[in-house]
């Protein structure tokens, strides 16, 4: 009884851990951990920067974004081109100041050549990423250029689309600025460049402003912000003094930027504790630009901190704050394959300071989760245990996707978009193997190729047996290049670029999704192509015409005489043609597996005649298309088949006086 017991207590267990392990669902964990990157800077270099930007501004840019970074953990590199790539530094780590000041001093060159080129360029900064930076960090190319690129060249539409493949399919964004002062910038290459990319875009009228840009895109690399300290005049007595305040947490750098009409003298600064950074300090730790000044503080005490210096009475000032953190987020939630329109989905946000989630300070920031879609609406998130809680709940069926962000001390931090996904009331479509790596190549011929297609709907699967449309969600083509009709992604402008992807967006009537990558290449035969092949066709089909006329003029001087064996039969054995070709239905001949009527005898003129046969056909042992046959009325065998158990037998007998 006692044993009974006991294994009824055994199957009882497991039964619970069982159903433990099938009832609980998995937590989907989601984080933005980027604070380091490999970034690469594409810079134009040509003739015409000389006009639109003389005092080259462009390096007090690049020396604002590198000034910023951190002082270790970043990777750099460049490419320098002007009618081609004319300078180029691999991408190597930044660890300190001294690596920043070589990368200021590689970004610069003397040389300025011809046209632009901006697609061989991006194609070997991608490269470079790919080859020369660390794997574990994300990757960004920041392109600048005021020269218009060739678009009628093919070798940098090749480039171009080249680089723009690799980009989108290693999810590298580039962030692209047109210096446009002289109103030249090919804006709509540099636009699409970035939208191909999921990059940014930015058109700058004057170099002086080039410097804010570059802040900008910092700041949306890193998802750093601006705190403005001071903005206005410095008053009549000339001192400065401002108090600006560091987070307790996070914070592993300070930048103190200040852009001036004049140079800033005597600057000290003063710790929450009271100690003071004198003017020699200070200097140590400030990089000096034309138009602008940045004090790095790193490892800052958190607290109230004050600046203090001597400029100009009257002159502009403008001093703000970026700093660099340690700081990202993270979401959990229970997953499912599937959820009700009943069902609340409870997500946490979570604060994480060098990847450790933090126990305090929620209160000095905001959260909320934000729908990618139409799907869904805003939701705050409170603060609850160390954690943000936001309850997603539902209105009707579909996918929902969802992503967070988080706001405070001057930051703005989020996790990738579509990063929470819901599939409420069915099931989301399935992409099958044949899905997984789609490539179509089209050969465009001009005046004959109208539309290129590729089916899209053997590439997913719906769980729940509905009709899927589909839609582009993304591509590194333009808008006009393409379009969707029922199941079809058609390819209708064939002068854009050679190579691209296109992300294809599988959706069912509820609104539940799946993305898949369709890579389309297209090499353009070209009017000069087209007029060359068909100049060379055109030859070819006069020398056959000439060729045929010749043979068709040529006398047999002689009688072809047929007898069958085998299966075969002969109706006419005997027939004396006078020139050019005799064919072999003539004879009345049947013979299993030959076609008689594709069979003919064909004229030289001379003492010998040929058998030709479309087919090939067995001659002493021979197999060929093609049997001669002498004039001197020795038969010769012809058979379908290699055991020669049927066919026939011919002779030609010549009235030439040759033998």
């Amino acid at each position: 009884m006692k044993e009974r017991k006991r294994i009824v207590s055994v199957i009882f267990m497991i039964l619970v851990m069982v159903l433990s392990v099938v009832i609980i669902p998995a937590e989907a964990v989601d984080k933005n951990t980027s604070n380091r990157f490999n970034v690469c800077f594409v810079l134009d270099s040509t003739n015409s920067l000389l006009d639109t930007d003389a005092e080259k501004l462009r390096y007090d840019a690049t020396s604002m974004f590198l000034g910023l970074l951190a002082n270790d953990g970043n990777y750099v590199g460049s490419v320098i081109f002007s009618g081609g790539v004319i300078k180029t530094t691999d991408v190597t780590p930044i660890n300190g100041p001294e690596d920043k000041v070589k990368a200021e001093e590689d970004l610069e060159t003397n040389e300025q050549l011809g046209a632009t080129t901006i697609g061989a360029a991006l194609d070997q900064a991608i490269d470079m990423l790919l080859t020369k930076g660390d794997s574990s960090l994300d990757s960004v190319v920041i392109l600048l250029s005021d020269g218009q690129s060739n678009k009628q060249d093919e070798e940098e539409m090749s480039s171009r689309s080249e680089a723009l493949t690799k980009a989108k399919k290693n999810s590298i964004p580039v962030y692209t600025v047109a210096l446009n002062a002289d109103g030249e910038a090919d804006l709509d290459v540099l636009e699409q460049i970035a939208n191909a990319t999921d990059g940014k875009y930015k058109e700058v009228k004057k170099a002086d402003d080039l410097k804010d840009v570059f802040r900008e895109f910092y700041n949306m690399i890193y998802s750093a912000g601006t705190i403005k300290i001071m903005d206005g005049v410095i008053p009549e007595d000339g001192k400065i003094s401002v108090p600006f305040e560091v987070p307790y947490q996070g914070v592993e750098e300070v930048n103190i930027i200040i852009s001036s009409d004049n140079r800033i003298e005597n600057l000290t600064l003063t710790e929450p504790n009271g100690k003071e950074l004198d003017e020699e300090e200070v200097a140590g730790i400030t990089t000096v630009a034309k138009r602008f000044t940045i004090t790095k503080i790193t490892k800052p005490i958190g607290g109230k901190w004050k600046l203090e210096g001597k400029g100009t009475p009257g002159s502009n000032i403008k001093i703000d704050m970026v700093y660099n953190d340690s700081i990202t987020i993270q979401t959990e939630y229970k997953e499912k394959d599937k959820y009700s329109v009943s069902d609340t989905v409870s997500v946490s946000g979570y604060i994480l300071d060098n990847g450790e989630k933090i126990t305090s300070g929620y209160e000095d920031y905001k959260a909320k989760l934000i729908p990618d879609n139409n799907k869904g609406k805003e939701i705050p998130m409170k603060i609850s245990n160390n954690s943000f809680v936001g309850d997603i709940s539902f209105d009707q069926e579909g996918t929902y996707t969802y992503h967070m962000e988080l706001e405070g001390n001057g930051l703005k931090k989020y996790t990738e978009t579509a990063s929470i996904k819901l599939n409420v009331g069915n099931f989301a479509p399935v992409i099958s193997d044949e899905g997984k790596d789609i490539n179509e190549h089209f050969w465009v011929v001009p005046f004959f190729t109208k539309t290129c297609e590729v089916n899209l709907s053997k590439a997913v699967s719906d769980p729940d047996g509905d009709k899927l449309s589909f839609d582009v969600a993304s591509s590194t083509f333009k808008n006009s290049t393409y379009e969707i009709k029922d199941d079809k992604l058609v390819i209708k402008d064939f002068y854009d670029l050679s190579k691209g992807v296109c992300t294809i967006r599988a959706m069912d009537p509820k609104g539940s999704y799946v993305e898949f990558d369709v890579t389309v290449s297209l090499t353009n035969v070209g009017i000069v192509t087209l007029i060359v092949v068909g100049s060379a066709l055109l030859i070819i089909l006069i020398l056959a015409f000439l060729k045929l006329r010749h043979d068709l003029l040529l006398k047999f001087s002689g009688t072809i005489s047929i007898d069958s064996f085998g299966d075969a039969s002969v109706v006419t054995s005997t027939i004396t043609p006078i020139r050019g070709r005799l064919k072999l239905s003539a004879f009345g001949v049947a013979i299993p597996g030959i076609d008689t009527r594709k069979c003919y005898f064909q004229a030289t003129g001379k003492n010998f005649i040929y058998f030709v046969s479309k087919k090939k056909v067995y001659s002493s042992g021979v197999l060929t298309k093609k049997v001669k046959i002498d004039g001197s009325g020795y038969q010769v065998t012809i058979s379908p088949t290699a055991d020669m158990e049927n066919g026939i037998y011919v002779s030609f007998e010549t009235m030439l006086n040759v033998y």
